[in-house]
């Protein structure tokens, strides 16, 4: 195996090792780093199987110790919503400057905004708990809010958290190659 392959392999591994240690370890419901591994892993892989895998693998590992979902409707809208923030990371990795900066800010809002309007309609629709009328709607929605901050601090804070690292990484792969090729 080549370095590269060495490299993806690791990488793989480490987002969804934090993706897994994040969703169980939350210290509040919801502020994971779900939302940034996707990001990262949209961002870093060039091919979408690894990076659609990354998020998937996290979900369904973590999904094994976590309460599972009311309805099949509502657990797909979950898993959907998570290629949101991949598809952003994917758009940061095409974008230089102040367009991938303005992506990764995107990154740390959007996906927890879109998460809270998709997966709540969807426990309003099919899980039975609040009446099926517009005030059912909004009752479900206000119920929801407190997760919604905390997703949307998560998020902010995760995504800052590993853009930082990998800022820092380029940083010192770019570091040591100059030595060696000053030595050349």
């Amino acid at each position: 195996m080549n370095r590269a392959a060495v490299r993806d392999v690791l990488v793989f591994v480490l987002l969804v090792t934090l993706g897994v240690v994040g969703r169980w370890a939350q210290p509040t419901w919801n502020f994971t780093p779900l939302a940034a591994i996707a990001a990262m892993a949209g961002f870093y892989f060039r091919s979408w199987l690894p990076a659609v895998l990354v998020p998937a693998t996290t979900l369904a590992v973590s999904d094994l110790c976590l309460r599972s979902h009311d309805s099949l409707a509502v657990q797909v809208s979950v898993h959907v919503m998570m290629l949101l923030p991949l598809l952003l990371g994917r758009l940061a990795a095409r974008n230089e400057g102040w367009r991938r900066a303005a992506c990764w800010v995107a990154t740390g809002v959007v996906p927890a905004t879109a998460f809270f309007v998709v997966t709540n309609f969807a426990v309003w629709a099919f899980q039975g708990h609040y009446p099926m009328t517009l005030a059912g709607l909004a009752e479900c929605y206000a119920a929801a809010v407190p997760f919604y901050r905390t997703m949307l601090a998560g998020d902010v804070a995760y995504v800052s958290a590993l853009v930082a690292t990998l800022y820092a990484a380029q940083q010192i792969e770019l570091r040591s190659a100059e030595p060696r090729a000053l030595a050349s």
